[in-house]
C-alpha cells in the first residue's frame, strides 16, 4: 500500500509540529516554506558581541503547555524562568506594580458576566468613571493594546476571556526563555521531522492551491508543482487575507463563503519590538526614588512600565544579567511608531529610556552599542505580528480551523482556540490538524 502524502505550507511552529507528527505516523511529507529559514515568526538572531540570543520575534514561553514542553524536554533544551520585579510609573512617579495586575484582573472578572459579545471599548465605557475604576480601565486598555496587540474598539470580550482562561489552565502567569534561543525549539522539531523522512523546500512561495479531485496540487514560485492527498495550510491569517496580487494564495475552487467571511473578519495585530545592546547595565545605577522617597535599586528589575513613554514597556534579560533592554509597543501605538520609520523609532526608544531612568537622551546614546529590529508588518510572509479575536470572533475562529472535504486542513496560531497568538497554540494547532488527517 502506497504511503499517504501530505503537503504542509509553512515551516513555522504549526507546520513543523505537523511535519513531525505526520512523518512519524508514516506519511510522506513535504513542507513548503517561502522564507530562506524555518521558524516563521520565531526569529532568533545571534551576534557574537551579545551574551544572549537576540529574539526578533517570539521570545517568551507562556506557561507550561504540555505540547511545547514535551518537545523541549525531549530535546534537552534548557529554559530559564523569567524573573525580576515589575516597576510601574504613574505620571512619572515610580512604584512596584503589585496593584497593576490586581486592577486588571478585577475588570476581567466583570467581563465574564457580559451576556453577549461586545468590544472591550464598549464594555469599558459601561463601567463607572470614579477615579479607581478609571485607573483600572486605563490599565486594561494598555494591557489589551500591548499584550494582545489589539485595538480596543475591535477586540471582543468573549475572545479575551477565552484567552485568559486558557492561559490560567497552563499557569500562564509564569514565563520562560530558551537559554540557547527560541529557534532551538524550531530546530529540534525540524530535525525530528527530517529523521522520520519529512522533506523541506525553502525559498518556495505557494501561489495557488488546486484542491478539487482525488489529489490536491500546489503551484509555487519559482515554477514548481507538488501534489498530495492532503494539504495543511499554516500560513499566518494575514496571508490568507491578502489578494493574490499582493502575496496571497489563490484557492481553486474558491474557499466556501463562510470560511472567506471568517478569514476577512479575524484580525492580525501589530507590534513594535526593539532590542538595544549597551556597554553595561547602566539602569542598575539609576538615581531614582519611590513614593516613600527611598532610593530604588533596579538590579532585580525585570520589567518597566511607563505609559507616557513612546515605547511604554521594557524588560531586561533576568535571570541572566546582560546589558540588553527590549522595548515593546503593541496595537495602535505600534502602528503609529512604525509610520515614523526605523531611525525615528530608535530615537523614540532612546527617549523612552531617558524618561524611565531620568537621564538625558545623550547619556543613553553614549551607552548604546547596537540595536536590532524586525518589521513584521512589512515582512511579506507575515504581514503582522499575531492575530486576535474581534467581536464574535470565536465563531469565526472555529470556521477557520475546520477542514474541507478531507483534503484541505488549516493550522497556525490564528486557529488555536484559547491560545491564539502564541507559539504553543501554533504547535497545538499543527498537532490537531494531524489528528484530523489520521482519522480519515
Amino acid at each position: 500500500m502506497a504511503k499517504r502524502s501530505t503537503i504542509i505550507i509553512g515551516a513555522g511552529a504549526a507546520g513543523l509540529a505537523a511535519a513531525r507528527d505526520l512523518s512519524r505516523a508514516g506519511h510522506e511529507v513535504i513542507v513548503l516554506e517561502a522564507r530562506d529559514r524555518i521558524g516563521g515568526r520565531v526569529y532568533t538572531h545571534r551576534d557574537t558581541k551579545s551574551p544572549v540570543p537576540i529574539e526578533l520575534g517570539a521570545e517568551f514561553v507562556h506557561g507550561e503547555s504540555p505540547a511545547l514542553w514535551q518537545i523541549a524536554n525531549a530535546a534537552n533544551l534548557k529554559l530559564h524562568e523569567v524573573s525580576g520585579r515589575h516597576w510601574y510609573f504613574d505620571n512619572g512617579k515610580i512604584s512596584k506594580s503589585h496593584d497593576f495586575w490586581k486592577e486588571i484582573e478585577s475588570v476581567m472578572d466583570q467581563m465574564k458576566s457580559v451576556p453577549a459579545d461586545q468590544s472591550v471599548r464598549d464594555f469599558l465605557e459601561e463601567l463607572p468613571n470614579d477615579e479607581e475604576t478609571a485607573r483600572a480601565k486605563a490599565m486594561v486598555t494598555r494591557y489589551v493594546e500591548g499584550f494582545q496587540a489589539a485595538a480596543i474598539e475591535r477586540i471582543g470580550v468573549r475572545g479575551l476571556i477565552a484567552f485568559n482562561e486558557a492561559s490560567d489552565s497552563i499557569e500562564g502567569d509564569a514565563s520562560f526563555r530558551f537559554e540557547n534561543g527560541y529557534d532551538s525549539l524550531m530546530q529540534a522539531l525540524h530535525a525530528e521531522a527530517e529523521s522520520y523522512g519529512a522533506r523541506f523546500r525553502l525559498n518556495t512561495i505557494v501561489k495557488k492551491i488546486l484542491w478539487a479531485g482525488e489529489e490536491a496540487t500546489v503551484a509555487c514560485e519559482p515554477a514548481a508543482e507538488y501534489s498530495a492527498s492532503t494539504i495543511i495550510v499554516t500560513v499566518p491569517l494575514s496571508i490568507l487575507q491578502q489578494d493574490s496580487s499582493d502575496g496571497g494564495i489563490v484557492f481553486v475552487p474558491d474557499l466556501p463563503a463562510s470560511k472567506q467571511v471568517a478569514i476577512r473578519r479575524l484580525v492580525m495585530g501589530n507590534v513594535l519590538k526593539i532590542n538595544l545592546r549597551f556597554h553595561e547595565r547602566f539602569w542598575e545605577d539609576a538615581k531614582l526614588w519611590d513614593e516613600q522617597t527611598e532610593r530604588v535599586n533596579f538590579k532585580g528589575a525585570g520589567f518597566f512600565h511607563y505609559p507616557e513613554a513612546p515605547l511604554p514597556t521594557w524588560w531586561t534579560q533576568l535571570p541572566i544579567r546582560a546589558p540588553l533592554l527590549v522595548g515593546w509597543a503593541g496595537g495602535p501605538r505600534a502602528d503609529r511608531l512604525w509610520s515614523l520609520g526605523t531611525l525615528a523609532i530608535l530615537d523614540r526608544a532612546i527617549e523612552s529610556l531617558a524618561l524611565i531612568f531620568n537621564i538625558s537622551a545623550n547619556e543613553v546614546r553614549a551607552q548604546l552599542q547596537a540595536s536590532y529590529i524586525h518589521d513584521w508588518q512589512d515582512d511579506p510572509f507575515s504581514r503582522g505580528a499575531y492575530s486576535y479575536l474581534p467581536v464574535n470572533g470565536l465563531e469565526d475562529q472555529q470556521v477557520l480551523s475546520e477542514s474541507l472535504d478531507n483534503k484541505l486542513f488549516f493550522a497556525g496560531e490564528a486557529t488555536s482556540v484559547g491560545h491564539i497568538g502564541t507559539v504553543h497554540g501554533a504547535i497545538q494547532s499543527g498537532e490537531r490538524a494531524v489528528q484530523e488527517i489520521l482519522k480519515i
